[in-house]
C-alpha cells in the first residue's frame, strides 16, 4: 500500500481528518506507517516502535500498541493472538473499502 492508497482508504472509510488526528496525537505519520507497518508481512510491537524510536520506552511501546489497534479498527491489520505481533488484513487491490 502507498501512502496515497492508505489515505485513500482513510477518506473511503470517512474518517480521514479523524484518524489523521489520532495518529498525529501519537506521533505516526503516514508515511512512515506505510514504510513501515503496512508492509504486507506481520510486525511487531517491539520492531515497529525501535523503527520509530530507536530506544523505544514502554510508552513508545504503548503508543506504537495504540497504533496498530487503530490500524485494526479500520481492517488494515490483525492481531495475530499475542500482544506483540499484528498480520495485514486481507485489502482488496487499490486499497478501497469493502
Amino acid at each position: 500500500m502507498t501512502e496515497q492508497e492508505f489515505q485513500a482508504y482513510l477518506e473511503g472509510a470517512g474518517r480521514r481528518d479523524e484518524v489523521l488526528g489520532a495518529l498525529r496525537k501519537l506521533g505516526f505519520d503516514p508515511g512512515f506507517i506505510v514504510r513501515n507497518v503496512l508492509t504486507g508481512v506481520p510486525v511487531t510491537v517491539s520492531r515497529v516502535a525501535m523503527l520509530w524510536q530507536g530506544m523505544p520506552n514502554k510508552h513508545d511501546r504503548k503508543r506504537t500498541r495504540q497504533l496498530f489497534e487503530i490500524l485494526t479498527g479500520l481492517g488494515l491489520l490483525t492481531p495475530a493472538g499475542d500482544d506483540e505481533t499484528w498480520r495485514p488484513a486481507n485489502i482488496p487491490a487499490g486499497g478501497s473499502v469493502v
